[in-house]
């Protein structure tokens, strides 16, 4: 048995699979870095195991095809996949170095941020995933539109039954295996790999061909969600367990005794995010026993990248001292 983070990324066009890889991994660490050093040497060391769960490839194709915008910024290639377009890493280097300056994350910092950065960007990001979420609440012709020209990559998943199956095979293969193995597992989510992680944790809590799983008895000692869209009714709405019952323990709503412990983080401002509370929307699984905790928290993501605040920013959100705090404390002493 082995401790084990697993981490999945969300949204949008992404870096080539190495690189990011290597981001996801330094921004960690920083994060580490700033409340356990022992803890960070741990995760640096191999003594705690890391997998990065990568689905851009997938970002990548289908927001290219569907928007020049976004395409006109797949300039890179991965040679993971074929030398596909992806996005350069350098600008998140650069990133990672200016948020490693910031000492305190409170609200006059990000104050100062905002006032430092422009937020046209952010203005326009925001707008593009409202459209999404509020789409799709209802299925109709001219919704369906309305997503693929707005965050075309997180309505795919939700409404195209073969991208969200090739997605949530990028995070079952390692999850099943780590839960199979009996390891300690901390999974961290952000934006919609927290959509994805709960409908893979729904599968294999409910249906039949994870049975093995539930008979192992492990679980997912801390689920670490991050700027996660489940609260918004729209994403509810088109979830594994949309059409069950959450006042009924007898259907089969939400997973069930695959996870533990339940971190959902919200940063202030964050869009995708817009309902910042799970515990609300998620309280049959308290009432019925299906998870130990939920607790919602509440954080300043004082991420900047090319003199652009992003609160939705998933290196924001890691090396920050809430999140890196939750996960240096399931890290064995």
């Amino acid at each position: 048995m082995a401790q084990r983070i697993i981490l999945i990324h969300g949204r949008s066009v992404k870096p080539a699979k190495r690189q990011q890889t290597r981001l996801v991994k330094e921004a960690l660490l920083q994060g580490l870095n700033r409340v356990d050093a022992a803890k960070a040497n741990a995760v640096r060391g191999g003594t705690v195991k890391v997998d990065f769960v990568y689905y851009g490839d997938i970002n990548n194709k289908i927001l290219g095809e569907h928007s020049t915008k976004d395409r006109e910024k797949l300039t890179a290639s991965d040679p993971d996949f074929n030398n596909a377009p992806c996005l350069p890493h350098e600008d998140y280097d650069e990133g990672l170095e200016a948020i490693g300056h910031v000492k305190t994350f409170n609200k006059r910092t990000y104050r100062k941020i905002l006032a430092e950065n422009k937020d046209l960007q952010f203005i326009d990001d925001a707008s593009r995933a409202l459209s999404t979420v509020a789409s799709l609440l209802t299925a109709s012709f001219l919704n369906e539109v309305a997503i693929k020209r707005g965050t075309a990559d997180m309505g795919a998943y939700l409404m195209q039954r073969s991208v969200g199956s090739q997605v949530r095979e990028r995070l079952q293969a390692p999850l099943r295996k780590a839960l199979k193995a009996g390891d300690d597992i901390c999974l961290v989510s952000h934006s919609m790999g927290c959509m994805v992680a709960y409908d893979v944790l729904w599968k294999f809590s409910r249906m039949s061909e994870y049975r093995d799983l539930r008979e192992n008895g492990n679980r997912v000692a801390s689920w670490v969600a991050l700027g996660s869209p489940l609260g918004e009714a729209g994403v509810k709405a088109n979830l594994y367990d949309a059409d069950e019952r959450a006042y009924d323990g007898g259907t089969d709503k939400h997973p069930k005794n695959i996870v533990k412990h339940w971190h959902n983080i919200a940063a202030h401002d964050d869009f995708i995010c817009h309902d910042a509370t799970m515990k609300d929307d998620y309280k049959a699984m308290r009432t019925f026993g299906y998870v130990e905790t939920i607790k919602d928290h509440r954080i300043y993501n004082c991420w900047t990248r090319n003199g652009t605040s992003n609160p939705h920013n998933f290196y924001g959100y890691l090396v920050h001292p809430l999140t890196a705090g939750l996960i240096a404390d399931w890290i064995a002493g």
